[in-house]
């Protein structure tokens, strides 16, 4: 690190992560949920940190199902520089790609930061990039809405809920609004937080009554994250809700789950572009935010990189890995011959001869 704590570069960014989540992370070159990996293997009622629920099946479902998925290489066409900008929710952003809603620290990430360090560096990183950070909020005791206080102090943000009471969560968009949150939305997964059950502290289902009350709750546009089936799909779309991410909680709530990429072709077909769709789950490149648009979503997230980012290096850390991904994004937009986010779609994908 330099002497004014700017990291020198990524590569520094991931060694001071380790340092920082020894024992949790040891930030592999590939973070692909293998067996033997220090994260992965059965806790019997421990922390699961950064690895997968159970046998970490839905963990390494998530980047073997992006794996899977082969790019086709286009490249006969006029010269022209891929335009990246995107919008979301109304917001501008320089790239389809946000920082997932990261949240408890000391429960996941073997501390190293404070939760408010944590969620500020992710929300300023972000910002920094050009892109809407995301948080969540941690069962960690006087730590639940530091997440809201990172939005204000950073003065952007979407801040993402675990399934509380309906009459906390009301109270927590209230807060959220206040603060500057761009919209607020639910962990409809987070009903099987390890970190919430092992805290005492209890989530709930929702049914699509109480979503349409969290919807109408607020003037802020209302997320449902944690679909993984068209069902559910269309439950929320009819509730109301505002925008739909596809995610299995980066494989830390149900083991033996799809990959995200595999179940979120059969989503967006039954949203139909009605709302818009992020997709994370497995995404380590911007090769991977090409193939999550490509099968339908209108921006991808990034969950543990960011985590390992925003820990190593603050928000310096966070925008260096969106610069990151920013070049991946591009070589891999003008290697398929996309000139802009709108041309990602399933001509960029090779599905035979």
């Amino acid at each position: 690190m330099a002497e004014n704590n700017i990291p020198e570069s990524l590569a520094a960014v991931r060694k001071k992560a380790q340092e920082r989540m020894a024992g949790v992370c040891t930030a592999n070159k590939v973070c692909d949920g293998a067996p033997q990996r220090l994260c992965q293997g059965q806790k019997y009622g421990g922390p699961i940190g950064l690895g997968g629920v159970g046998k970490g099946l839905s963990f390494a479902a998530n980047v073997e199902a992006l794996d899977r998925i082969k790019l086709k290489t286009r490249l006969v066409s006029a010269h022209a520089e891929p335009k990246l900008a995107s919008t979301y929710l109304g917001s501008n952003m320089a790239m389809p790609v946000m920082p997932s809603s990261l949240s408890g620290v000391r429960a996941s990430m073997g501390g190293g930061v404070s939760e408010l360090v944590f969620a500020r560096s992710v929300l300023q990183g972000a910002k920094d990039a050009g892109v809407m950070g995301w948080t969540g909020n941690t069962a960690d005791d006087g730590e639940e809405c530091a997440g809201i206080e990172a939005v204000a102090a950073v003065g952007a943000g979407i801040t993402i809920f675990k399934p509380q009471s309906n009459e906390r969560l009301l109270e927590l968009f209230e807060l959220a609004q206040r603060a500057g949150a761009v919209a607020v939305g639910v962990d409809l997964d987070g009903v099987g937080s390890t970190n919430w059950d092992r805290a005492g502290k209890p989530v709930y289902r929702k049914s699509a009554r109480e979503l349409r009350e969290l919807a109408d709750s607020t003037e802020l546009p209302f997320i449902a994250k944690g679909i993984m089936c068209a069902e559910d799909a269309l439950a929320a779309l009819d509730a109301g809700v505002d925008a739909i991410d596809v995610s299995n909680h980066g494989g830390r709530a149900l083991d033996s789950t799809r990959g995200v990429a595999d179940a979120l072709p059969g989503i967006a077909k039954a949203v139909g572009g009605k709302i818009p769709l992020t997709a994370g789950g497995g995404v380590r490149t911007g090769f991977d935010v090409v193939k999550m648009l490509a099968l339908g979503a209108d921006a991808a997230l990034v969950g543990r990189d960011v985590a390992r980012s925003a820990i190593g290096g603050g928000a310096a850390g966070v925008r260096m890995h969106f610069d990151y991904l920013r070049g991946d994004l591009r070589r891999a937009m003008m290697l398929t011959g996309c000139n802009s986010v709108d041309d990602l779609d399933a001509r960029a994908l090779d599905t035979g001869p």
